[in-house]
């Protein structure tokens, strides 16, 4: 598939990635490096694995497999919980934030992707979820690892929701959160295509 601007895309979890790995026909890169990293024509998907310290080495990567002289956009995709939101929902961040007053404002591209919100960034999973607040674990490693050089209308956050005060973080596994991906990868698909043709 040709892309107008290079994608460069995150997620922690192989099994957030391998919906997009069959979703964009991607191939692994060889030879195989400690990241794993997941390849075609203008796309780059690189797993870091989970919490921010795996975030900066796998952005190093994918920077280094970037082609010269391109603006590539960045689209970190996972999981998140939600206080609001049914299991299952997509979720655009409008802004992260993080327990120690961090806080970057994003753009939200217009679209099909009806839920905009605010993700709180921390260092494990929550069992307490605020009305209308995602937590993550990646989000902040992600923005502060781009922030010094890649300006903030070309980095976007997608997040799936897999659990909320209902169903909670006991009930996530690989094969849950690859049904998760995998049933909303045609609205995903849509967005990654439409910010890659704005770009």
């Amino acid at each position: 598939m040709q892309h107008k601007r290079q994608l460069n895309l995150l997620t922690a979890l192989p099994a957030e990635a391998k919906p997009l790995i069959k979703c964009f026909a991607l191939q692994r890169h060889q030879p195989v490096g400690a990241i794993p990293l997941y390849t075609t024509q203008g796309i780059h998907l690189a797993v870091s694995g989970p919490g921010l310290k795996s975030i900066k080495p796998a952005i190093s990567y994918l920077q280094a497999m970037t082609p010269k002289g391109s603006q590539p956009v960045w689209i970190n995709l996972g999981i998140c919980g939600h206080g609001s939101l049914a299991t299952g929902e997509l979720l655009l961040a409008d802004q992260v934030t993080t327990p120690d007053g961090l806080h970057w404002k994003l753009e939200s591209p217009a679209g099909s992707i009806t839920n905009h919100g605010q993700l709180n960034c921390v260092a494990s999973p929550q069992a307490v979820y605020q009305p209308q607040m995602a937590y993550d674990m990646e989000s902040s490693g992600f923005l502060a690892s781009l922030r010094p050089t890649t300006p903030l209308d070309r980095v976007h956050i997608l997040k799936v929701v897999s659990d909320n005060p209902e169903n909670g973080i006991e009930t996530i596994n690989a094969k849950r959160v690859n049904k998760l991906i995998t049933d909303q990868i045609s609205q995903i698909r849509e967005f990654i295509e439409r910010v890659a043709e704005d770009g």
